[in-house]
């Protein structure tokens, strides 16, 4: 299955791109799709994105569709095909 990484602010500074889409395995989860970025992308990428728990750093945002993990199944949500996942270095808030 095929999903988007989006990066903003300065995670697209850090990064040097806005989306980048990649190639997970059918039933990966926002996990998954960190580690891919760190070992096949950007090393160092999870560092900035989970602290040495294992869990988002404060105050990152990560989204699924426009929905934040919180929401959702945290790092464990599962990615569907087509899926956008959005990487904010700061808290983001909709109105």
């Amino acid at each position: 299955m095929k999903v988007k990484a989006v990066f903003i602010q300065e995670f697209y500074e850090l990064m040097g791109r806005f989306e980048l889409e990649i190639e997970l395995a059918e039933g990966a989860t926002v996990r998954d799709l960190i580690e891919y970025i760190d070992s096949q992308v950007k090393p160092g990428f999870k560092s900035w994105i989970l602290d040495e728990k294992g869990e988002p750093r404060y105050p990152v945002e990560i989204a699924v569709n426009g929905r934040r993990i919180d929401f959702l199944d945290g790092l464990e949500t599962r990615l569907k095909d087509g899926d956008r996942v959005l990487f904010s270095p700061r808290a983001l808030f909709v109105v």
